[in-house]
């Protein structure tokens, strides 16, 4: 699911339990998916976000549904991998075919999902909030938005922060997030 937030990083988890997963796993999953996403015309790295919704994830047997804004007021999008479907508000849906970033993002946030088959699982005396990061939906389906988005090569070939978001389609909130995160585990350099 993709939330309307204000843009501030949670302290607790967001999303339901799921497998535990590492950034590494991530980062592979996500060089494994990348190459098969379809980029805009003349781009190396811009994923052009309205064909992964009506192209690809349509010969992934999902079927794209768009509410109405006043349907989906707390989010954004959701997916139901269980009935094939992915749902995107008006507005979200629109924006792929002007450019906006988010709703690039949020398809590919909701392919994350997919790809790591999220599924609703109860857990007995499971907590919303009360798991690890790395156990988290929403944490995983986010930094593998970003790993899909921004592959190590575009960071490392990046001049910047605004560079990057340039080169991928992001913003540049998130490409600054992805820079720190990759400078910090040493696989770009400053």
């Amino acid at each position: 699911m993709t939330t309307l937030g204000n843009g501030q990083k949670s302290r607790l988890p967001s999303g339901m339990k799921v497998a535990p997963t590492s950034y590494a796993k991530l980062e592979l999953a996500a060089a494994s998916l990348f190459p098969l996403l379809p980029k805009e015309r003349g781009s190396v790295y811009v994923i052009e976000g309205w064909r992964v919704l009506e192209q690809t994830l349509s010969r992934a047997g999902y079927e794209p549904h768009v509410a109405e804004v006043h349907e989906l007021e707390d989010c954004a999008a959701f997916t139901i991998p269980d009935k094939g479907l992915v749902v995107l508000r008006r507005d979200v849906y629109d924006g792929l075919f002007n450019g906006s970033v988010f709703s690039r993002s949020t398809v590919i946030h909701e392919l994350s999902h997919i790809v790591l088959a999220h599924h609703v699982t109860l857990h007995r005396g499971a907590v919303l909030g009360q798991h690890k990061f790395y156990e988290d939906s929403e944490w995983q389906a986010k930094a593998m938005t970003a790993a899909v988005m921004m592959p190590v090569e575009a960071c490392q070939e990046a001049r910047g922060a605004h560079h990057l978001a340039e080169m991928c389609g992001t913003s540049v909130e998130a490409a600054t997030y992805r820079l720190e995160r990759l400078t910090k585990e040493k696989i770009v350099t400053p």
